[in-house]
C-alpha cells in the first residue's frame, strides 16, 4: 500500500492537510500532485455540492507534497485518530 501526505490551498487562503491512500502509484506520472489532484477536486466538489455550495475552479487549488511512502511489507494503515487530523483523507476505492 502507498500513501501521499500533502498540503493544499484554495486560492491564497488557509492551508489544509490531506492524505491519499492507494494500492499503487505509477512510476510513469507527471508529478505526485497531479496524481492526487483529480481525487482531491472530486472530493472537495462532492462535499460542496452536498452543502449547496458552488464547485471549485480546479486551477485555484494548489497542492504541495509533504511525503510519499510505498511499501509492500510494512503496514501503512492509519488509526481513526490520525484520519480525523486531516482535512481531506481519501482511500482509493477497492482497498
Amino acid at each position: 500500500m502507498a500513501f501521499i501526505s500533502f498540503i493544499y490551498r484554495i486560492g491564497n487562503k488557509k492551508t489544509y492537510y490531506g492524505k491519499y491512500v492507494t494500492s499503487n502509484i505509477s512510476d510513469d506520472h507527471s508529478g505526485l500532485d497531479n496524481e492526487i489532484r483529480p481525487h482531491l477536486v472530486k472530493g472537495l466538489n462532492e462535499f460542496r455540492k452536498k452543502n449547496n455550495l458552488i464547485e471549485f475552479d480546479e486551477s485555484k487549488i494548489k497542492i504541495g507534497i509533504m511525503s510519499f511512502s510505498n511499501h509492500e511489507i510494512i503496514p501503512t494503515d492509519s488509526s481513526k485518530d490520525e484520519i480525523e487530523c486531516f482535512d481531506f483523507y481519501c482511500i482509493e476505492s477497492g482497498l
